[in-house]
């Protein structure tokens, strides 16, 4: 189950149309609050009680934009062990008294609508409805309502974090958020791996760092190393598994408009190749160079 969520947390986006909010028609009643979407945005929104998942397939969702009552984003289904089939469509919708409804048709051509009411306590709910199943059933979304909650660090089974190499960081869209360090220690291999979550540890962000297993991270650095307005990432790590002693290891991953970070694996091989790695100064000295 973890790693049917592991891989359905890497997709992220949604599109939509429209917006609109009734007014009180009795003037006793106090006008209703306005939700604050952002506190919904840039999530993985995982079913809360897995006992729902009656179809054997697991679904989530992400929002990446809501504006004047459009809301975009993407659906996510992922099929049972051990193959993990997955299906993604994008979501277009719009908000009328803080229910968003959307259609959709995913990868397998199964088309549908999904109706989410925002809910007050990082809660939403969701009602999945099909109006054409496709011949391929494989990671077909499961219909019906289910109670849906942020993916958390504390959902990620065997995760350690490493409190030292964690940093709160304003990283441009992002705003102030949190650049976690972690171990995964529930299995025989011990990958270190990375995320930004907010405050509460709710998981926006999930980065793919192409590193051995079982090295130690030794820093971590926010830094405009391509001049172009976003700060990027410049992971180093020791490697004490390489038969040669602590060997540094260093893996930039470089931000994008949208908010994603691109690594290239290529100039971290030249990075590590040229031995310019074995510490942040040197690194950034490296990358100054090339450009």
């Amino acid at each position: 189950m973890k790693s049917k969520i592991l891989l359905a947390a890497m997709i992220v986006a949604l599109l939509a149309a429209g917006c609109g909010k009734t007014a009180p028609t009795n003037t006793t009643q106090q006008p209703r609050e306005a939700i604050d979407y952002h506190q919904y945005l840039k999530k993985t929104w995982t079913k809360r009680n897995e006992a729902d998942n009656n179809s054997g397939n697991d679904v989530s969702f992400a929002i990446s934009k809501i504006e004047n009552g459009e809301i975009t984003g993407e659906l996510m289904v992922v099929g049972p062990a051990p193959s993990y089939p997955n299906a993604s469509a994008n979501l277009n919708g719009i908000i009328i008294n803080d229910t968003a409804e959307c259609r959709f048709t995913d990868s397998r051509e199964n088309t549908g609508t999904i109706r989410l009411v925002f809910k007050p306590n990082n809660e939403m709910e969701a009602t999945i409805t099909l109006t054409n199943k496709a011949q391929d059933n494989k990671a077909q979304p499961p219909a019906g309502t289910f109670q849906f909650a942020p993916y958390n660090l504390k959902d990620i089974e065997g995760f350690s974090p490493i409190e030292n190499q964690s940093f709160m960081v304003d990283l441009n869209s992002w705003g102030r958020v949190k650049f976690v360090s972690g171990k995964l220690t529930g299995g025989n291999h011990i990958p270190a791996v990375f995320y930004l979550t907010d405050e509460k540890g709710d998981i926006l962000y999930s980065f793919q760092a192409t590193l051995p297993y079982r090295v130690d991270v030794k820093a971590v650095s926010f830094e405009d190393v391509s001049k172009d307005g976003l700060k990027d990432i410049i992971i180093i790590v020791d490697d004490g598994y390489a038969g040669q002693g602590n060997v540094p290891l260093a893996a930039v991953f470089f931000q994008k408009d949208d908010g994603s970070f691109a690594n290239d694996l290529k100039l971290d091989q030249e990075i590590n190749d040229s031995k310019n790695n074995n510490d942040v100064k040197t690194v950034k000295s490296y990358l100054a160079g090339k450009r």
